[in-house]
């Protein structure tokens, strides 16, 4: 990959629109120092602008010399820099007025606003870090959850790289052998040459790409969260089970059944995975219009949902209106679902003994959902909860709670199984005796796959779409 061929200095602002402590322009280009130096007056005389010192100053409009913010300053001298370029940022106060007044002075000055991710870009382009951890800090800044934030660092510090690396050092070893055999077909040392290239191809190709795909699998949850829908009969006590949850007052809670029409959503952390609860309009036998569209909804969410919380009346006797959402949930196969045995607060009788007789009338109809997990609690009461907590851990994560060192993301992952499929059918055919022009080429598109993901083959395309998905000043 070239050097940036871009002579222009960029600049924009890198902290988040809204309230702050402190804000930051960022500039990038051989221009960097010179617009600062019309724009700032450090505290001190004679400033020498050492890189990677930080100044105090005020910011100045330099055609009125009229103040525009108190600041701390830092020049940074390339090529040891985020970009390899010169770079300059600027910590002021973080009001939007003030952070737009100075970004507004270096692009009058010569820069020119930064495209989203073009910083990153530059670094990548100039050799500073490779594809895999530009697309790194893309993950850190979305990150929402600690385990995944340490993913994105892992990442961002050449880990996965370096596991990548490792493969396309063996390809190239495969390929080199290969090559030899394909120019030399007479040489006696054929039969040892394919057994080192199976060797290698099964030990240190092929099951290395696949612990890094079934990492994926294990993050998936981690990186785009889970979705819980409450289901039951109106009045079942799943708008306050949301609430308790979410820890506020996310749902209307009546006495009036049927209160909850629409979906209503709220968030939570659980063991790192942000779990999307999805409160739902109760279901029965003869439901309203409006009820009706509420429960067209669930249909549509449960698709792409985890998991049913079905919330049961231990105060009401298990009637028909049970059956109609025993019914429904019933209809979607792959959904798992807890039992919630709810309003043990209102029960005087005992409570194991009421819900025996509730599964045993479940399990003559969905004898896997009654043989399933199930807890009692008090949603208004705000007991048991953590007992549901932990049984939605288990269906969610199941046993295996810690995440792998390193792992891709969805576009590498994606890239890495067509390398392993490629590097699967070279292993396939060299055991079937094909002659070796065949297996090089499939080690060779397995090379180039590996390629796209640390940026030595990808297309300006990709480039396009990956650095796109970045904010301004990233």
């Amino acid at each position: 990959m070239k050097k940036i061929l871009d002579e222009d200095t960029i600049a924009a602002i890198s902290t988040p629109v809204g309230p702050g402590g402190i804000g930051i322009i960022r500039m990038s280009g051989q221009r960097s120092l010179p617009i600062l130096k019309k724009i700032f007056r450090p505290s001190s005389e004679n400033c020498p602008f050492h890189s990677h010192k930080l100044y105090h100053g005020l910011i100045i409009r330099p055609d009125s010399e009229r103040t525009v913010d108190e600041a701390l300053c830092v020049y940074m001298k390339s090529p040891k820099t985020y970009t390899r370029e010169d770079v300059v940022e600027i910590q002021c106060h973080a009001g939007h007025a003030v952070l737009n007044q100075i970004l507004d002075l270096c692009l009058a000055l010569g820069a020119r606003l930064a495209q989203p991710g073009e910083f990153t870009r530059r670094a990548f382009l100039n050799g500073r870090i490779d594809l895999v951890q530009a697309e790194a800090v893309l993950d850190l800044t979305a990150a929402e959850a600690e385990a995944l934030s340490q993913l994105g660092i892992e990442s961002a510090r050449g880990r996965l790289s370096e596991k990548i690396n490792q493969v396309r050092k063996a390809l190239v070893s495969c390929l080199a052998a290969l090559e030899v055999a394909i120019d030399y077909p007479e040489e006696d040392s054929e039969i040892l040459h394919q057994a080192q290239i199976e060797d290698i191809l099964r030990n240190k190709i092929i099951t290395p790409l696949s612990s890094l795909v079934k990492a994926f699998e294990r993050t998936r949850l981690h990186r785009f969260g889970a979705r819980v829908i409450l289901a039951g009969k109106p009045n079942a006590g799943k708008s306050s089970l949301l609430n308790a949850l979410s820890c506020e007052d996310r749902a209307i809670v009546t006495e009036i059944p049927g209160t909850t029409r629409d979906v209503i959503e709220a968030r939570i952390d659980l063991d790192g995975v942000c779990v999307t609860l999805l409160d739902t309009a109760g279901v029965r036998n003869d439901p309203g219009r409006i009820e009706e569209m509420g429960i067209k909804k669930i249909r549509q969410l449960a698709p792409e949902s985890e998991l049913f919380l079905w919330l049961i009346d231990l105060s009401e006797a298990f009637q028909e209106s049970d059956f109609a959402v025993l019914e429904m949930i019933s209809s979607f196969r792959n959904t798992r679902v807890i039992l919630v045995f709810n309003k043990i607060d209102k029960i005087s009788q005992d409570v194991s003994e009421l819900s025996s007789r509730i599964l045993q009338k479940i399990r003559e109809k969905e004898p896997e959902i009654a043989e399933g997990p199930y807890c009692f609690i008090s949603a208004k009461e705000q007991t048991g909860l953590s007992r549901l907590q932990e049984l939605i851990r288990q269906e969610l994560l199941g046993q295996e709670r810690q995440l792998p060192p390193v792992a891709p993301n969805l576009r590498q992952r994606d890239i890495l199984e067509k390398s392993l499929n490629f590097s699967r059918r070279a292993l396939d055919g060299i055991n079937l005796g094909i002659s070796p022009e065949i297996p090089a080429l499939d080690i060779r598109q397995a090379l180039d796959c590996l390629g796209e993901i640390t940026g030595e083959t990808v297309t300006e395309d990709i480039l396009e779409q990956i650095f796109s998905s970045f904010c301004l000043g990233k």
